[in-house]
């Protein structure tokens, strides 16, 4: 070896020990590989600059998909027998894919980004133990944070070794957040599908001719006794459709009616005690004679409908239900002569009877249907439907005619004859009254009990004096729940024992609707379609925050650190090193090549760690370059190797 001064091209150094020039062919060969390398270097940095600003952009995607909730477009149902395995099947095929996906994309990253920075820092003027520590530090984590901590004993490359450490720890935290980022959680949705119903109200042309409700009266107080599926279809005064399969889990919506009564009393009515009548009024120019039988005080009596023929030959129909009523009433003093009727109740033993005040009460009905939403499992009514304001204080009425049928025929049913509770309070034979269980039942919903009243009408010798107060929305409620009650049983939800015409809770069963069927008194069932809002869980995918924040960071710190480490706004790209890393093969070249680097290195006695480094303190300069010339075969490269042992 001949030690010869060789100035660098680009770099300024003071004279030392250089290879000798090879031959010239050699260099003209050599000039071409040179040119090559230098072109490959190009692509690497600029694969490695679009890689890290392309993942860069793939989290800021994800943050903008997060922040709209886009991911959870992307969802998979499933049913309910298999909702503990896709979950865990999908959550973690996503987890394994994204993971490897991270894993592989990162070592590019690591392989393009760890080439570039070691070459750029070889071509630079550093000292030889600070090119050992980035070198090392390119090993690993751990070696990077080896080499970060031996910086506090010999100073030589603070920042470079510190942002290679920092760039493994964000590739390390891509690899951790990789895991957690994307899952798939399980929610709870829904759809709307279409079932089939039964319908809960029907138009007026079921209330046909065959239609008897008078014959399933009896069976009103059994329904006070059903609940949950057996009282499906009726919620308190409403009349909802009800499905007809429950194979489906979710709410439908429904048509819901609601039975409303408007209740006054109605004014001037003559009462005939000898003949047990009462001619009522029926519009301003007609009258009817009705039975009117004697209560006994904290009565209600229904009284029998009958049809009415008027002059024109037109057979009419009475709207609702008209009772006889035996309590008080709060009505004001002015008005009371004008609406009570004074009836006389005979004791024996007693000379003077009785008076007893009776009022003749009108009860109207109507219906108001709207939407309901009912439980596809239990048939049962979840929302509340709006109902009518009820009257608060006695206001007169007049008899109205109905234009529908089933306001007729539920007054009809209501005041059927044939069906008596058995109690019958008799005195002189016109005040031999038999109230029915419709009356019963009435009396019951507004607080009053029949056989306590019995009971002291035979052996307590109760003067039949009044001690019950009615209310207009007591009376208006009773009639509505009992109109709604009927026409729930004459669809056919309740078979009762009609031989004894009285209902026995023991015989009472539920059915399906129409098994009644119109021969027996029922109404004829109609079919109906309502939509289902179906709910099922079903799996979206979903960006957790947490681990997305971390991921964000990271690649733009790995992109910012791979800027500086890589030298990436540095014009001087086409300079070289003598050798393309630090190993065990590179060291023992270099020290074959560099009589300098030789001279430092034999000085030291006992090669610890500390005293290598202590001795590699020296400036370095492993370059070569090359001229538009050289790629010609005009000129050479020059290996030019300095080292100044400090001071």
């Amino acid at each position: 070896m001949s030690k010869t001064c060789v100035s660098c091209r680009l770099i300024a150094c003071c004279c030392g020990p250089t290879t000798t020039f090879p031959p010239l062919v050699d260099w003209k060969a050599r000039s071409k590989n040179v040119s090559k390398n230098v072109r490959n270097g190009l692509f690497s940095a600029r694969a490695c600059y679009i890689l890290h600003g392309m993942l860069v952009m793939i989290h800021i995607v994800l943050v903008i998909f997060y922040a709209r909730h886009w991911e959870h477009h992307v969802t998979f149902s499933f049913t309910p027998t298999n909702n503990d395995f896709w979950p865990v099947v999908l959550s973690a095929s996503l987890q394994a894919f994204y993971t490897d996906l991270i894993q592989i994309y990162t070592a590019i990253l690591l392989f393009l980004t760890q080439q570039l920075a070691i070459s750029r820092t070889l071509v630079r003027r550093l000292k030889l133990t600070a090119i050992h520590d980035i070198s090392g530090a390119w090993a690993g984590l751990g070696s990077a944070l080896s080499s970060v901590w031996r910086q506090t004993d010999i100073p030589a490359s603070w920042w470079t070794t510190s942002a290679v450490a920092a760039y493994l720890a964000n590739i390390t935290v891509l690899h951790v957040t990789s895991s957690t980022l994307l899952q798939f959680q399980t929610f709870n949705t829904s759809m709307t599908t279409s079932v089939p119903t039964t319908l809960g109200w029907l138009d007026d042309s079921s209330y046909g001719s065959f239609a008897n409700l008078g014959l399933i009266t009896p069976s009103l107080p059994v329904v006070n006794h059903l609940t949950g599926l057996a009282s499906a279809g009726l919620s308190n005064t409403t009349l909802y459709d009800t499905l007809k399969t429950n194979a489906i889990a979710g709410n439908a919506t429904v048509n819901a009616t609601t039975i409303s009564s408007r209740c006054g009393v109605i004014p001037n009515v003559t009462y005939s005690a000898n003949t047990s009548t009462a001619i009522v009024p029926f519009g301003p120019n007609s009258s009817r004679m009705l039975n009117a039988s004697t209560l006994w005080p904290d009565q209600i009596y229904i009284v029998p409908w009958v049809e009415y023929e008027d002059p024109y030959n037109e057979v009419t129909e009475l709207n609702g239900v008209y009772f006889m009523v035996s309590t008080s009433l709060d009505i004001e003093p002015l008005v009371q002569d004008e609406v009570a009727v004074n009836m006389t109740w005979a004791i024996p033993g007693v000379v003077t009877p009785y008076v007893i005040q009776v009022y003749f009460v009108q009860c109207s009905l109507s219906a108001n249907t709207t939407n309901g939403v009912v439980d596809m499992q239990t048939n049962s009514l979840l929302s509340s439907t709006p109902i009518s304001q009820p009257s608060t204080q006695w206001e007169m009425n007049q008899f109205e005619w109905s234009n529908t049928s089933w306001q007729a025929q539920i007054g009809s049913a209501l005041a059927t004859p044939d069906s008596s509770s058995g109690i019958i309070f008799g005195g002189t034979p016109s005040q031999i009254t038999e109230l029915s269980v419709a009356d019963e039942y009435i009396m019951s919903l507004v607080g009053l009990n029949l056989t306590d009243e019995y009971s002291q009408f035979l052996y307590d010798g109760a003067r039949p004096i009044s001690n019950f107060t009615l209310r207009p929305e007591e009376l208006e409620f009773a009639v509505a729940r009992a109109a709604a009650q009927l026409i729930w049983i004459g669809k056919g939800y309740v078979v009762f024992d009609v031989f004894k015409h009285f209902p026995v809770l023991a015989h009472c069963v539920t059915c399906l609707a129409g098994q009644l069927g119109t021969s027996n008194g029922g109404i004829e069932l109609g079919n109906g379609t309502a939509y289902v809002s179906e709910e099922f869980i079903a799996l979206r995918l979903n960006i957790n925050l947490l681990p997305l924040a971390f991921a964000t960071s990271a690649s733009v710190i790995m992109l910012g650190l791979a800027l500086h480490m890589t030298r990436a706004f540095d014009a001087s790209h086409d300079i070289q090193a003598v050798i393309p890393n630090i190993g065990v093969l590179q060291l023992l070249w270099l020290g074959h090549h560099s009589a300098s680097i030789n001279e430092v290195l034999e000085g030291v006695q006992h090669p610890t760690e500390a005293n290598l480094r202590q001795a590699g303190m020296i400036d370095v300069c492993l370059t070569k370059t090359m001229s538009d010339e050289e790629e010609l075969g005009g000129s050479t490269d020059g290996l030019s190797l300095r080292g100044r042992p400090p001071s």
